[in-house]
């Protein structure tokens, strides 16, 4: 990102910030699902005593084992497994690992309908929606705003973990189908309001910038680049030596 500061022309240094709302939201929902690890990791060492979920702790980390040795078909198949016979966090963790195997293949479709079943699969907010806010991102490129809107809106609402990355993403649908107005008045909005995480003011100050500049036209070609490789939820080990293990 250091390049973006380098840049002289204050036009282009706004437009970038659009390609990097989309490649970097991802990343971000990664960063801070990866807080749950020592919560997951309790709730999977109980499941594990569980001898209703000792079978899926088992396949589960079979699974795990095979995506470290780089056996992807294996651990798909492991995985799927892992997430029809498990509890739901198994579940939940099982799709979310799915789906970066799927999109690893170069596959959004599939890789939106594993992060819509891992959405399903839990009532952890943090979890759940931020499978959903993942799904959001990859579908909008292809599917109609309506549908964006409709995986956006409830992830938005006060109290929900990833409100301000959904306001976000749902500004950014509003300026790829060419709702300039809306979005603006959205990322003002997020720009000022307390509570919003930092880097979200930042993103959204430089998007209302970039507009009243006149440079909308690229900036909404940028928003349609491809996002980043999405991380999946950290690996855990079932039982006694379950443990934190290297995002794939």
């Amino acid at each position: 990102m250091s390049d973006i500061f380098d840049e002289t022309e204050e036009n282009l240094r706004a437009d970038k910030w659009a390609s990097i709302v989309k490649r970097a939201l991802p990343w971000v929902i990664g960063v801070l699902v990866a807080a749950l690890v020592i919560t997951l990791a309790v709730a999977g060492y109980g499941a594990w005593q569980n001898s209703a979920s000792t079978k899926a702790s088992e396949i589960y980390a079979a699974a795990i084992e095979s995506l470290a040795k780089g056996d992807k078909a294996v651990a798909k198949t492991k995985f799927e497994e892992a997430a029809k016979v498990g509890n739901k966090t198994y579940t939940a963790m099982s799709y979310q690992h799915l789906a970066g195997i799927a999109l690893d293949d170069k596959n959004a479709p599939e890789a939106i309908k594993d992060l819509d079943l891992a959405a399903k699969a839990t009532s952890i907010p943090m979890i759940s929606d931020g499978a959903a806010l993942k799904s959001a991102l990859l579908a909008m490129d292809t599917a109609p705003y309506a549908d964006i809107e409709k995986r956006l809106t409830p992830l938005t609402k006060e109290g929900r973990p990833y409100s301000a990355l959904a306001k976000e993403a749902l500004a950014m649908a509003k300026l790829q189908k060419g709702d300039v107005k809306g979005a603006r008045s959205d990322l003002q909005v997020l720009s000022v309001t307390l509570g919003t995480p930092d880097g979200v003011k930042q993103r959204a100050s430089a998007f209302v910038a970039a507009i009243d500049s006149g440079a909308i036209t690229t900036a909404q070609a940028l928003v349609k680049l491809p996002e980043a490789p999405m991380p999946v939820m950290p690996q855990m080990q079932p039982g006694a030596q379950m443990q934190q293990m290297p995002a794939q």
